[in-house]
């Protein structure tokens, strides 16, 4: 049942979509093209606007006929809406980055406290004895902070990324495969691997609008969120059983691209809450080269990466620093080749 759930929504979310666009391109939703745009007509900005209530609403039903209950899922949902109104609320006029931090950084700190038993029960949170933060250890307090420092970068990283025509549908994808494979292994919870496969089945619908040339956008609406999820797998999993690897290398490439771009940025002393066309992809597209080159090549160091993903399930370290050398010499094809 839970598997007709899933090829049902692929249709349900294709059909919606399709019929979205039309509705949309009449509607404030537009992306304007500008100096730092890689499109030239106005698009639509919304499809994230259709995408997480479909996601959030299948995992709810399949969880709930597989008669898994859990209330981290439903809490984790919350926080998501959360930020899915306040980035919906940024696509239609735009909120000053710093009270989007704040919102984030609110909603993935209780995150953290949640999923990490540990601080919770050195805090006493049942006699509501704040104080006592001081009976943290030193390590906690680090890794607490470490935590959600991670999650909201990586949050950030779909946002940031979300340039291109079918960039975001194929990291998410192939970080969905990636959750799949560790799943069907045993590795990771089974509520994980339903979520990855609702997560798939939304991505290769959102796929058919999205490609090049795209016809609607995700939108921060759909970004934002589509990134705190991630996020939240990544970090539920680094707090509860330490299998981090995996996870980090399947998106390397969105980790060393913006990372890379924001630390050049701040060496330059621009403004890094501003928005900018620096991105190592968006270089290669300016040079001449069409979004579904860009996004074919992207597509082969992915496939490379989710290897290397499997591969570190047994090679650890090896793994990890592969992912990164490859991925840097990837970036420094983008920044180096010129148009023929």
């Amino acid at each position: 049942m839970s598997l007709l759930i899933i090829i049902t929504l692929y249709f349900v979310t294709s059909i919606l979509l399709k019929n979205s666009v039309g509705f949309f391109t009449n509607s404030s939703l537009l992306d304007y093209p500008t100096d730092r745009s890689n499109h030239d007509v106005p698009k639509p900005k919304c499809a994230g606007l259709i995408l997480i209530p479909l996601l959030i609403i299948a995992t709810l039903l399949v969880f709930f006929l597989e008669e898994i209950y859990n209330i981290t899922w439903l809490i984790i949902f919350g926080f998501c809406l959360i930020l899915y109104a306040i980035s919906f609320l940024d696509d239609l006029k735009s909120i000053n980055s710093k009270i989007r931090l704040v919102f984030q950084f609110f909603c993935v700190a209780s995150s953290v406290l949640m999923i990490n038993e540990n601080i919770l029960n050195e805090l006493q949170l049942e006699k509501l004895e704040f104080l006592y933060i001081y009976q943290l250890s030193l390590y906690d307090i680090l890794f607490f902070f470490f935590a959600v420092i991670l999650w909201v970068w990586i949050t950030n990283l779909f946002n940031f990324m979300d340039g291109m025509d079918g960039i975001s549908v194929v990291q998410v994808s192939f970080f969905s495969l990636c959750t799949n494979f560790l799943a069907i292994l045993g590795l990771i919870e089974i509520n994980f691997l339903y979520f990855s496969l609702i997560l798939l089945s939304i991505s290769i619908a959102f796929y058919s609008v999205n490609k090049p040339p795209a016809k609607i956008f995700l939108g921060d609406v759909g970004s934002i969120p589509f990134g705190f999820l991630i996020g939240f797998i990544i970090v539920y999993h680094m707090i509860k059983s330490e299998l981090i690897n995996p996870f980090l290398i399947i998106i390397m490439y969105y980790l060393l691209d913006s990372s890379l771009t924001l630390f050049g940025r701040m060496l330059k002393k621009e403004n890094i809450f501003e928005a900018h066309s620096n991105h190592f992809y968006q270089k290669l597209i300016r040079k001449g080269y069409s979004h579904k080159y860009v996004l074919a090549k992207i597509i082969i160091l992915n496939s490379i990466l989710l290897f290397i993903s499997m591969l570190s399930l047994i090679l650890p370290i090896f793994s990890l620093l592969s992912s990164i050398t490859i991925t840097m010499i990837f970036l420094y094809f983008f920044d180096s080749k010129e148009k023929q």
